[in-house]
């Protein structure tokens, strides 16, 4: 069976009537009632019954018409898709990003790639930093968002993001941003720091804000998730340094001095493969600026 034989049985399930049907298939009607009886043949049915005044389905040939105009349309969407695909509207994406990226940039980014490309489907995965190099490297995410990203030359790279640097502390921590002189003033608290582990790039320039200070931090507990810091600091466990946009969205008992003086800042740094035969991630790069 070939989908021409679909094709002429529908028009003439429509038609009802051979000289019609052949007419708007531009074949001679001998040839269709040729390709029909052929049709029948092998699907061991009768579709049609047949008769000097007229032509009528039977309830094989009434299934055989609602499948087979089912089955001609999505063969139709699928040939209207095709393009589409293949430039990249169409499909999707796989997305990894630290979780500051949620409530600074790339809200923006993914509302954009709706309103331009609707067929696009993204998938999202809030991950390390380190969780998402491996990922990239074993090609389960087409765009990591990451801190302090280590060089690599199979990916390329773009500049997303960049923010200060505030101290975090309990709310009613003695320092405030009226009183607060210079980081020397808190060398002797505890510190919440970020794991090696996750990040050495990012977890060495948050040491490095202390030793521009002049002092080695406390580190008596680590974690990568911010979120997690904040509540930690709330709970008096320490102190911390976190990107100044966490500010914006927590409701914990703490207080952020923005640290507007230091050459250090946070940064999100989008890295994707270069050979990676994603047609979509041409189109997402493109929205990136």
């Amino acid at each position: 069976m070939e989908l021409r034989h679909l094709r002429y049985f529908v028009t003439l399930a429509n038609e009802l009537h051979f000289g019609r049907a052949a007419n708007k298939l531009y074949i001679v009607q001998p040839a269709l009632s040729k390709q029909i009886q052929e049709l029948e043949k092998e699907l061991k049915v009768t579709l049609l019954e047949r008769t000097k005044r007229k032509v009528s389905l039977t309830p094989a040939g009434v299934y055989f018409w609602e499948e087979a105009q089912r089955i001609l349309g999505q063969i139709e969407e699928i040939r209207n898709h095709l393009p589409m695909i293949e430039r990249g509207e169409q499909g999707e994406i796989r997305l990894g990003y630290v979780g500051s990226c949620i409530h600074t940039f790339l809200p923006e980014i993914l509302v954009e790639l709706n309103l331009q490309y609707p067929l696009i489907q993204t998938y999202l995965s809030e991950m390390t930093t380190a969780s998402q190099l491996e990922a990239l490297q074993k090609g389960m995410l087409d765009v990591a968002f990451v801190r302090n990203p280590p060089f690599d030359k199979r990916w390329d790279s773009s500049l997303m993001y960049q923010e200060t640097f505030s101290l975090v502390l309990p709310a009613d921590h003695p320092i405030n941003a009226h009183n607060f002189e210079r980081l020397q003033a808190v060398a002797q608290e505890k510190f919440i720091l970020t794991t090696r582990q996750d990040g050495a790039a990012y977890h060495n320039q948050q040491l490095s804000i202390c030793e521009d200070a002049g002092f080695s931090p406390n580190i008596v507990h680590e974690t990568v998730h911010g979120h997690t810091v904040l509540q930690l600091i709330e709970k008096k466990l320490g102190i911390s340094f976190l990107p100044t946009s966490f500010s914006r969205v927590t409701t914990a008992a703490v207080k952020f001095i923005e640290l507007k003086d230091i050459p250090q800042r946070a940064e999100i740094t989008a890295l994707w493969e270069k050979e990676n035969p994603n047609p979509v991630l041409k189109v997402f790069l493109s929205l990136l600026g």
